[in-house]
């Protein structure tokens, strides 16, 4: 049973002012896991990007940096999976903003007619990466790292205020 109630953060489509938050809520997230922030969230035509994320990569041989385009999609209120048709033109967009690889930020699941597309993608294109952040695995790497706390209260009040969250030690000491 999930701990975070992904509803907490209004939904994307309705003109109330908070329509960003879950774009908002990606770039934190994001930022947090180490990534760099290239392209911040915008309102408007954006090209199929929601944000613009750099990540460095330390290994024997120096550094290497992977650019990622990542996409937000907010469905937790209607519960639909993410599918292929919402993902249209992975390459093109990767493409058009010089990014080398996609990251699905998703407040629900992939459908497997989008996994199957991006692993056909990575099939014929060895130098395309893909990640997808869940629901699942979003929740688990904001409980398992205490750096989220203040995402976690900020985003999803009403989640940490119940006792859920304090049964699994996020108590918050606010100064």
């Amino acid at each position: 049973m999930p701990i975070i109630d992904f509803r907490e953060i209004s939904q994307a489509n309705l003109a109330n002012g908070e329509q960003d938050t879950f774009e908002l809520f990606a770039r934190d997230f994001l930022e947090i896991l180490g990534y760099e922030i290239v392209s911040e969230p915008n309102r408007g035509r954006d090209g199929g990007k929601d944000l613009i994320v750099l990540e460095t990569r330390v290994g024997v041989g120096g550094k290497s940096f992977v650019k990622w385009l990542v996409s937000c999609k907010h469905n937790a209120h209607s519960g639909q999976s993410v599918t292929a048709t919402n993902e249209q033109r992975i390459t093109d967009r990767v493409s058009q903003h010089g990014c080398d690889g996609f990251i699905g930020f998703y407040s629900t699941l992939p459908n497997s007619s989008l996994t199957e597309t991006l692993e056909g993608i990575k099939k014929n294109n060895k130098s395309f990466e893909f990640q997808i952040f869940d629901k699942e695995k979003i929740e688990t790497k904001m409980l398992a790292r205490p750096e989220f706390r203040a995402v976690i209260l900020r985003y999803f009040p009403v989640s940490y205020e119940s006792n859920t969250l304090s049964n699994v030690g996020l108590n918050i000491a606010i100064a």
